[in-house]
């Protein structure tokens, strides 16, 4: 005689593993973590002590993608000498650029794009540089002109410069241009510009930055100009070590950045940025040349010829 509750029985509980094998089949790929934490930039809008900016959200997204693992807040210093440490296989970049003597590493495809530099002008050099305000945009040459004893171009030290910006910067007299590092990078060497008495005049600095220090001190002196001699700067990546894992990492974020991610952190960029037209356009230019394959990135070509 046929035990009907064992066969019933039997038909429900084959009918739930079939609708799990079905669920499981329709679900996302799920990774099972990352072995590296996520290096995020101390600078704003990148990154900051209070756990918010571009390279938060980045490894939010990398996070929420299945490669869960803390996330390490790293100034400029300590980023670059682990980036070029080939004994350094514990940490992944949320997005950085791509430095030479790193051919231990694996780089994503390009995220973006930033605007380059501009300057950041004390009320009387601004009239000198902007004709009293007529244009926006400057020249090097007229900042290195404007620049003597009694009002420097601060610059922090050891950034790259690209093209010819970074030419006519590295032929001008050192008694013009002051190289400082900073606890506070950009906004420290803001805070200064916008002290009178100081001797500076201007700070070579990314909009962005310019922007920052707008937002934190809102009752500032200081005016923003673009450079005429400006390029495409080098573009932001992510990357992780040389090793299987590190591989595949890379790989799923070229996915995610391809499936909306680079878009979403484009649109960041930009509500971060000065409201300038000009510095918006540059912006969006930038942007399509890292998409379309059109442009060069300096920093890049720099190392290939080294």
């Amino acid at each position: 005689m046929i035990d009907l509750r064992s066969v019933l029985k039997k038909v429900i509980s084959n009918s739930i593993a079939a609708s799990s094998l079905l669920v499981l089949s329709l679900s996302p790929v799920v990774y099972a973590g990352s072995p590296y934490v996520w290096y995020t930039f101390n600078i704003p809008p990148f990154g900051s002590p209070e756990k918010v900016g571009i390279g938060y959200d980045l490894a939010h997204a990398y996070i929420e993608a299945g490669f869960n693992n803390k996330i390490v807040l790293a100034n400029a210093a300590r980023w670059q000498r682990d980036m070029q440490d080939p004994e350094n296989d514990r940490f992944c970049s949320s997005g950085s650029w791509k430095l030479p003597d790193t051919d231990h590493r694996v780089y994503s495809d390009s995220i973006m794009n930033t605007v380059d530099y501009g300057v950041a002008a004390r009320p009387e050099v601004y009239q000198l540089l902007s004709n009293n305000g007529a244009t926006r945009i400057a020249s090097i040459r007229d900042v290195i002109r404007d620049s003597h004893d009694l009002r420097r171009l601060l610059i922090i030290n050891g950034r790259p410069v690209f093209g010819l910006m970074g030419d006519l910067i590295k032929t001008t007299k050192t008694g013009d241009i002051r190289y400082m590092t900073a606890a506070q990078g950009p906004v420290s060497l803001l805070r200064m510009a916008n002290t009178p008495g100081r001797k500076v005049g201007s700070v070579l600095v990314f909009p962005e930055e310019f922007q920052n220090f707008t937002r934190l001190f809102p009752d500032h002196d200081l005016e923003y100009m673009m450079l005429s001699e400006g390029v495409n700067f080098a573009p932001i990546r992510a990357s992780c070590p040389d090793t299987p894992e590190g591989r595949k990492i890379i790989a799923a974020i070229n996915q995610l950045l391809d499936d909306g991610l680079r878009d979403k952190t484009f649109q960041s960029f930009l509500n971060v940025l000065p409201d300038f037209k000009e510095i918006r356009e540059q912006a969006y230019a930038n942007q399509r040349c890292i998409q379309d394959d059109t442009c060069q990135d300096p920093l890049t070509n720099l190392i290939n010829r080294e």
